[in-house]
């Protein structure tokens, strides 16, 4: 087990004033990012949250003996899900329609069969939902490792520059870095929430592929291949051009996420200009995101200041413009809030924040920055404190 037993009681207790909220008795959950976040490990089975139990029934399917150190009257080992009603029974518990399922997670044929054990049904209120939200305030605990993970995140966007060879494609340039990141601890897995969130480690787009819109939902796009249709491509990265590299740091269970942009040659000034508007907006973000500030403002302020540099038509996108300009970061890449303008949730001290204000100028490339901040009373942190200017590729940070 990859965690305390005081760190996952306190867990529990966000959720216990969550499901108040929700006017719940209980959760069933079993998806993966739920699974790290109460016990540090992943199993198939249940988790099952009461507001009456201080830590959580552990339904353990396989492997059995990943939660070392765990109560053990609080660990079952079952065949199947149909066992678990009678277990809670013989402790006075229930799934009723006061349990929630995690209907995000869960595919139709999952959800039929777990609303079963429940003869009354089950609560119609989704609880990814209400996990998100606890996830998305951070532990100190959490905080600390989020810190750690991203020092060695930063490693890699130190070397890039040596790892580049003239006549390299975007693929040649993204599997040297990708080996750099191996070697330095990387899991290689990228977790994202939703059903069309395909992704690899990462994305090295450069000039006009970063036009290419992607068919899943994040910022920047490319062309890719034939098996991921999405971000680097076979074709040399070519001179006069931005190179941008926004490679997950997926180095334990949370991640942290960053983005520098490279370039060969020379660039034009409105590129200049529009890179230097996204490293303003990042450092404006330091002092203006803090506790009890709409997450909308961010978003609206972005958008203002690219359309006051007359950079509207590239901002956070060309061919396909996307209407967020960050998000929350933890287990998951693509974790609550997001900042769009449609958004009605307020920072948090203890959120964890990517901001990328980018843009993309056709026949050039993507422009910008991104950064992974704590959110707190005064202002954000910055955990990921390298320098944001244009980056030659032929030096080091």
């Amino acid at each position: 087990m990859n965690t305390s037993i005081s760190e996952i009681a306190q867990k529990v207790g966000k959720i216990k004033t969550a499901l108040d909220q929700y006017h719940l008795d209980s959760l069933l959950l079993r998806s993966i990012p739920n699974c790290l976040y109460l016990t540090g490990s992943v199993f198939r089975g249940y988790i099952y949250i009461d507001r009456s139990l201080e830590l959580p029934l552990l339904f353990l399917e396989r492997p059995t003996d990943v939660l070392e150190g765990y109560p053990e009257d609080c660990i079952y080992s079952i065949r199947k899900p149909e066992l678990i009603p009678d277990i809670l029974k013989e402790r006075g518990l229930t799934i009723s329609n006061q349990t929630a399922l995690e209907l995000g997670y869960l595919p139709v044929t999952d959800y039929l069969r777990l609303s079963r054990l429940s003869p009354v049904g089950v609560s119609d209120v989704d609880a990814s939902v209400l996990m998100r939200q606890v996830r998305s305030v951070k532990t100190d605990q959490e905080l600390t490792e989020l810190r750690r993970l991203a020092e060695i995140h930063m490693e890699i966007y130190r070397i890039i520059p040596e790892l580049f060879r003239p006549g390299m494609s975007e693929l040649d340039l993204q599997h040297q870095i990708e080996y750099q990141m191996r070697r330095r601890g990387s899991v290689g897995l990228f977790r994202a929430f939703g059903p069309d969130m395909e992704i690899f480690m990462g994305n090295v787009i450069s000039g006009d592929n970063a036009d290419n819109p992607a068919p899943y939902d994040f910022t920047m796009g490319g062309k890719g291949v034939f098996a991921m249709p999405m971000g680097a491509t076979n074709r040399e990265i070519k001179p006069d051009t931005a190179v941008m590299v926004d490679m997950s740091g997926n180095y334990g269970v949370y991640q942290t996420d960053i983005t520098r942009t490279y370039y060969l040659g020379e660039l034009p000034e409105k590129a200049i200009q529009a890179h230097k508007v996204s490293q303003e907006l990042l450092l404006w973000f330091e002092s203006y995101a803090k506790e009890g500030v709409p997450v909308s403002e961010i978003y609206q302020h972005c958008a203002e200041t690219a359309d006051k540099a007359g950079l509207s038509d590239y901002f956070m996108g060309h061919r396909n413009q996307v209407k967020f300009v960050g998000h929350g970061v933890g287990i998951e890449i693509n974790e609550v809030p997001v900042l769009t303008a449609r958004s009605k949730d307020i920072f948090q001290s203890g959120m964890v924040i990517a901001l990328e204000p980018k843009f993309v100028i056709p026949g050039i490339g993507a422009l910008g920055a991104e950064n992974t901040y704590i959110i707190g009373d005064n202002g954000a942190e910055n955990i990921t404190p390298l320098p944001t200017d244009l980056i030659p590729l032929t030096e080091t940070l």
